[in-house]
């Protein structure tokens, strides 16, 4: 199967999940990523701002607040380039290119990545850590330059056995699942 179809496949299969089934594989999701040694250790959560569909984000950002880290999540350049910007609220995001909620003020770029985790979107993944995403290649781009870990939240029935990546691709250290935590 290609991206584009698996692409597809995922993302109607993440809009036919009834409410109730995801939000108890969010809060497991959730539950998952606060318990690795990997976030309990980091100073700098990357995270993206989750929407509607995909798994709730907004939860882990406000754990982040409350556990004292700091919280950076990123915005989309015309390039498709991210760049992360600190936030001290999830009141401190509006809603910026392809509706996706971004930080008001952008006068704290973050530039040192040290001691950082940077959790990234994904409709699917491999045990491998090869992960479909939404095709703009945005996250590449940014990871390509990362050297920390690089963690996706999926929903175990998600995971494959195998995804075509490309050269291009990136792949992360870390699942997390609401069936499991594995490290590629």
């Amino acid at each position: 199967m290609t991206k584009y179809e698996l692409r597809a496949q995922f993302l109607d299969k993440r809009r036919a999940m009834t409410k109730d089934k995801k939000r108890e594989a969010e809060l497991e999701i959730q539950s998952r990523l606060l318990m690795t040694e990997e976030y309990r250790n980091s100073d700098t959560v990357l995270i993206y701002v989750s929407t509607d569909s995909e798994i709730d984000t907004k939860g882990i950002i406000n754990a982040a607040f409350a556990n004292k880290k700091r919280v950076a999540v990123p915005v989309t350049n015309d390039d498709y380039s991210l760049d992360f910007y600190y936030i001290n609220s999830i009141n401190e995001l509006k809603s910026g290119r392809f509706g996706i909620l971004e930080p008001i003020n952008r006068e704290e770029k973050v530039t040192d990545f040290e001691n950082s985790i940077c959790v990234v979107p994904a409709l699917c993944c491999d045990l491998s850590g090869n992960r479909i995403g939404y095709g703009k290649g945005c996250y590449d781009r940014f990871l390509a330059q990362y050297s920390g870990e690089k963690i996706c939240l999926v929903y175990g029935d998600n995971v494959l056995p195998l995804v075509d990546s490309e050269e291009t691709d990136i792949a992360i250290d870390i699942i997390v699942s609401d069936l499991f935590v594995k490290r590629t």
